[in-house]
């Protein structure tokens, strides 16, 4: 490891369907997290690292932030 290395996390957070899981994609470069046009595709939160010679970041997808309807929301 060299030394000055750096690591953290980043959560996304917001509402339903607004592009959460596209924009980790997006950071990450490759698809780790499912993209739909549905709500609530993601139900459980995502992890998704980048690494580069001097830092890593770990992505953390969370579900939207929402008021239920049903016990499965």
């Amino acid at each position: 490891m060299t030394e000055g290395f750096r690591s953290g996390f980043v959560t996304l957070v917001g509402r339903p369907n607004v592009g959460k899981s596209t924009l980790l994609n997006h950071l990450v470069g490759s698809k780790v997290a499912i993209v739909s046009d549905r709500p609530q595709t993601t139900r459980a939160a995502i992890r998704g690292v980048r690494t580069t010679p001097d830092d890593q970041i770990v992505f953390v997808d969370t579900p939207g932030i929402h008021k239920p309807r049903t016990p499965l929301g």
